[in-house]
């Protein structure tokens, strides 16, 4: 099942939509010329294959690239609708860009899949709204580089609701998405456009059969007491240097 495309707005009525279906849609984000400019200095990046899923190639740190990527996360960062939906002083947590040829990307949300099939309890990824503000411990933003529409192409999947429920997916459904297939939503995008996403939000992506490119960049926020999952310490003090320009700017 297939959800209408969203449009993204301003104040309340987008802190409504990403509290209730755990994402915005931020439509052509990028303009043509930008979209170009993302192209081409994602030509340039090194991958690699992804170990956790087959048919993808993810390059990381797209941040620490000079020029437009870089740029990018400094934008995203200081955008206003990254502070409104975690609704703390927040800092960039990961960076990276992805290219499926194919396959499905398997649902996961916050640590999900590192602590499948154990007694672990995933914290990583906890929302919750009070008084009127979104508070989440990371939200990642995914700019699309390519049309991705139809079901062959790999479309964003997510279980619905899953955000709002406190509990370990894969031991409630251990089985996964064939279990909970009444559940699964699926989104369309188109090149340029971004998604603000609740990465409580159980996600994943559709089978990709088709020819076409699927190309993404992905950025995620946290708050400031959030770690960084990266282990390089070059990452971690450029991250955690974006909140400290923005400190010293202000005073």
């Amino acid at each position: 099942m297939s959800t209408p495309r969203e449009h993204h707005s301003d104040g309340n009525a987008a802190l409504y939509t990403f509290d209730c279906r755990g994402y915005l849609i931020h439509p052509r984000f990028l303009n043509p010329m930008h979209l170009a400019d993302a192209r081409q200095h994602f030509s340039q990046l090194e991958f690699i294959s992804d170990a956790w899923h087959e048919g993808q190639q993810r390059s990381a740190n797209i941040h620490l690239s000079s020029g437009f990527l870089g740029t990018l996360g400094k934008e995203l960062y200081r955008h206003p609708t990254t502070s409104l939906t975690i609704g703390y002083p927040h800092h960039l947590l990961e960076s990276y860009a992805l290219r499926r040829e194919r396959g499905q990307l398997d649902l996961h949300g916050g640590a999900a899949e590192f602590v499948c099939g154990s007694d672990a309890v995933d914290i990583s990824a906890r929302s919750w709204t009070h008084s009127g503000r979104s508070y989440a411990l990371r939200v990642k933003v995914l700019i699309y580089l390519d049309d991705v529409t139809e079901p062959e192409e790999g479309r964003l999947a997510y279980i619905e609701g899953s955000h709002k429920a406190d509990f370990a997916f894969h031991r409630a459904f251990p089985e996964g998405r064939r279990v909970a297939k009444d559940l699964v939503r699926t989104v369309e995008v188109r090149a340029g456009d971004a998604i603000w996403l609740n990465e409580a939000l159980l996600h994943g992506a559709e089978r990709k059969t088709s020819s076409t490119q699927r190309r993404l960049l992905a950025y995620t926020f946290g708050p400031t007491f959030m770690a960084s999952w990266s282990e390089n310490e070059e990452h971690a003090s450029t991250t955690s240097g974006y909140a400290r320009a923005e400190t010293e700017q202000a005073g």
